[in-house]
């Protein structure tokens, strides 16, 4: 007579039955994302300046998700592509620059629209890095405004594996 097969405990099974239904749910039926161990997304430091630029002259601001106050800032966004992005609002037309982007956002180097950022954090991510408020330093603005002015050209941000907190380096290449 075969041995009886222990059933999984409820939970694991609740659970497993909701992973399957959410996947289906989102189309993600073959796995989930998985973050990078350990990434760094690297940015032009010039055209990150300018969006953070136009976060801080505009006289209002975006909440993002999780804010409570508005104030200048420049999120770090998985969607479509991985991004940097002001969140300044301004009473000028929603228009693309010649590419169809959106104006004030600024692509990680090689991930650019339609790539797949679910293997970076998965989709829908959502960071928002403070310009004007810092507690372990100056301000982010000042040291993007110090490093552009002594010759910088790259903006790395570096998501070290175990660490809780992203590292920003200003840098030439």
């Amino acid at each position: 007579m075969p041995k009886p097969t222990p059933a999984a405990p409820a939970d694991v099974a609740v659970s497993e039955s909701f992973d399957v239904l959410l996947r289906e749910v989102l189309d993600e039926t073959s796995r989930r994302p998985t973050p990078d161990p350990d990434c760094t997304l690297t940015f032009d430091l010039g055209k990150v300046l300018t969006a953070a630029e136009h976060a801080l002259n505009s006289t209002r601001h975006a909440l993002g998700p999780g804010d409570t106050r508005a104030y200048p800032a420049l999120w770090w966004i998985s969607g479509d592509g991985t991004y940097l992005m002001s969140n300044g609002i301004r009473r000028t037309p929603n228009t693309r620059v010649p590419h169809g982007h959106w104006p004030h956002i600024v692509y990680a180097d090689g991930w650019g629209p339609d790539t797949q950022p679910s293997t970076l954090l998965g989709d829908d991510h959502h960071e928002t890095l403070d310009l004007t408020h810092s507690t372990d330093g100056p301000p982010l603005i000042t040291l993007l405004r110090t490093a552009h002015t002594d010759g910088a050209t790259r903006c790395l941000l570096h998501l070290p594996a175990t660490a809780t907190a992203l590292q920003l380096t200003l840098t030439t290449e």
